[in-house]
């Protein structure tokens, strides 16, 4: 939800949506932020496999709830913040949503003009350029 609440009112896929949140946590690797919100890990490339279904597995939750909106496409299905969404993030207080929502805005600055597969496949180079470390 935070993720969304930096593109609102536009809507992204589930692609984007992991991929941004991916490169918001592991920022430092993708010349964004001067750290990694969860820290250095030689393993963080491996996450990425697993976190798409995470990712699909809470936005369910949140259009259950009514917080995510779902807009079918031709291109497949976007996603975007209601206005209850919208609300419940501006509750949430903490140094953690302050430094994401900051790192963020830095992502999406960087990759909006770009295709989900474009930035699919500069996470891919990052994890080979990892391996390779």
């Amino acid at each position: 939800m935070l993720l969304l609440s930096v593109v609102s009112p536009k809507s992204m896929t589930i692609d984007r949506i992991t991929a941004y949140d991916f490169m918001t946590i592991y920022g430092k690797d993708f010349d964004v932020s001067e750290k990694n919100l969860h820290g250095d890990n030689s393993l963080s490339f491996s996450e990425l496999s697993s976190k798409r279904e995470i990712c699909a597995d809470g936005i369910k939750m949140f259009v259950l709830d009514g917080l995510i909106a779902i807009n079918r496409t031709q291109a497949g299905f976007l996603y975007m913040l209601t206005s209850a969404g919208r609300k419940y993030v501006s509750t949430l207080n903490s140094d953690y949503k302050l430094q994401y929502l900051q790192i963020a805005k830095k992502v999406h600055k960087k990759y909006s003009r770009q295709s989900d597969t474009a930035i699919l496949k500069a996470i891919s180079a990052k994890a080979v350029q990892s391996l390779r470390r």
